[in-house]
């Protein structure tokens, strides 16, 4: 409640109305304090108490006169008055007909509306947007490597496809290791897996310890496909996705792409790239 400071020589409470209260001194139906400069103005006794987490201060906002400080007996009475910009503690709140009070201690309590407390809430939902958007930048830097990793990773897998395809039609040379001129189907591997900074060996058993080993059902392009048990592999090619392969198949063919089929079934993959 309020006075108004042009009336300061004037008796600041007129009186308080009529008050009805319930059992036990739960609930003040209503009580009306008459002070000079504010009218109509009510306080009631509050039910139920609030601790007050983002609001942990209040500053004064009305200015005409003091804003009165009320206790929380069934026979509210002012205590004491606060002027404009007068910053207290907020140590819990109530509700009654939708309007806050606030307890500012030792059970004194000011209606919301004189107090602004928008300032500190401010601070607290911008401390957790800086927090959300500090967890969000670290997550996206812990995503940055992998996402980088995977680029670099198909990159490197359509250079070595690209360096077997510019093979093709190359015949077929036994311990053959020179591109355009004649390439087995190691030397081949080798070549292609060279030009995406790999360097796996001449010859199918060396390549199978490059990476590691896949099933047939979970070839991805880029990998080696192998023909012959683990150790004692015979034949190599590069994998290129879509069940396909390329290879230097045997002595009077040439550098060509062929499918995976049951005729002729792969044993295993190799995952380099």
């Amino acid at each position: 409640m309020l006075y108004d400071k042009s009336s300061e020589n004037d008796n600041i409470i007129e009186g308080f109305t009529h008050m009805t209260t319930m059992n036990k001194g739960n609930l003040v139906k209503g009580v009306t304090a008459g002070v000079i400069g504010i009218a109509g103005a009510t306080l009631l006794s509050m039910a139920t108490t609030s601790d007050v987490e983002a609001a942990t201060t209040g500053t004064v906002t009305y200015e005409p006169g003091a804003t009165t400080v009320w206790d929380n007996s069934d026979n509210p009475s002012p205590v004491r008055y606060l002027v404009k910009d007068q910053t207290v503690n907020i140590e819990g709140q109530k509700q009654h007909d939708g309007e806050t009070w606030y307890n500012i201690g030792n059970n004194e309590w000011v209606p919301g509306k004189y107090l602004d407390v928008k300032e500190e809430q401010d601070k607290a939902q911008a401390q957790a947007s800086q927090a959300q958007a500090q967890q969000q930048a670290a997550t996206q830097t812990q995503q940055a490597p992998a996402a980088a990793a995977n680029t670099s990773s198909s990159a490197a897998v359509q250079t070595a496809i690209k360096a077997a395809q510019s093979q093709i039609g190359v015949p077929y040379a036994w311990g053959g290791a020179t591109p355009g001129v004649g390439l087995d189907c190691s030397g081949l591997t080798q070549y292609a897996l060279a030009q995406a900074g790999v360097n796996v060996g001449h010859n199918t058993v060396a390549q199978e310890s490059a990476g590691q080993h896949v099933a047939v059902n979970q070839l991805k392009a880029g990998d080696l496909v192998f023909w012959g048990n683990a150790g004692a592999t015979y034949h190599v090619a590069l994998y290129i996705g879509n069940n396909q392969y390329i290879a230097a198949p045997q002595p009077g063919q040439s550098v060509e792409v062929q499918s995976v089929s049951n005729y002729f079934m792969p044993s295993f993959g190799v995952r380099v790239l």
